[in-house]
């Protein structure tokens, strides 16, 4: 999943933000970590590298390489986003998780919408904006296709805290709040695979990638 997929993606949590994420919210709990704890933190940097070692086989091939196929599963994908990447998620957004399906993905994000809105001009002249406080679960289900070097998403729906987003909010807010930060993100339109990925397939629990030649 290469810098324009993620752009993408990110860019359906940054719209599902503005417009009004599987896991269970985040334990404030303190204290000593539990063996059980450090047992999960153990496996999420096993997955992380796991994660990594087959982005690298694909991002950066050995010389006389030809290509072949990788299958990232949801596991991997979560625990190299809490290790590699959680420290870039733009402000205000605190976890974000993928779920996959065939030809479908759900992204799922804490939004913290108070960090989030002082850090967007837009944000603060928005009445949708100003009518959210706090932090929220915020879930976006899509569609997500890739063959013969070319991507495409659909946003199918977005929830904020179980509750469904009317589908005109959403494209008022993509058009004004998305679009102009993440030109590449827009539904709808075929954009060229990074790291020559010929095709993604998603699959229950996980993407399997055919790259190369």
């Amino acid at each position: 999943m290469g810098r324009r997929t993620v752009l993408s993606l990110l860019g359906l949590l940054l719209l599902g933000a503005g417009a009004w994420r599987f896991l269970r919210a985040p334990s404030e709990a303190s204290g000593p970590a539990s063996e059980a704890s450090v047992h999960t933190s153990a496996a999420n940097r096993t997955a992380a590298r796991a994660f990594a070692k087959k982005l690298g086989a694909i991002a950066l091939p050995q010389a006389g390489s030809t290509g072949g196929q990788a299958e990232f599963t949801e596991a991997e994908i979560d625990a190299f986003l809490q290790q590699e990447i959680s420290q870039h998620y733009p402000q205000g957004v605190k976890q974000i998780h993928f779920r996959f399906q065939r030809s479908r993905l759900s992204a799922r994000a804490l939004v913290d919408f108070d960090e989030m809105r002082a850090d967007s001009a837009a944000a603060r002249k928005s009445l949708v904006w100003a009518l959210l406080q706090g932090k929220h679960w915020v879930e976006v289900t899509g569609n997500l296709s890739g063959e013969n070097g070319l991507g495409r998403y659909d946003i199918l729906g977005i929830r904020i805290d179980d509750q469904d987003i009317p589908r005109v909010v959403i494209d008022l807010l993509l058009d004004h709040y998305v679009l102009p930060k993440y030109p590449g993100a827009g539904p709808n339109t075929d954009f060229d695979l990074p790291f020559n990925i010929r095709s993604i397939e998603l699959m229950p629990g996980k993407v399997f990638v055919r790259y190369g030649a």
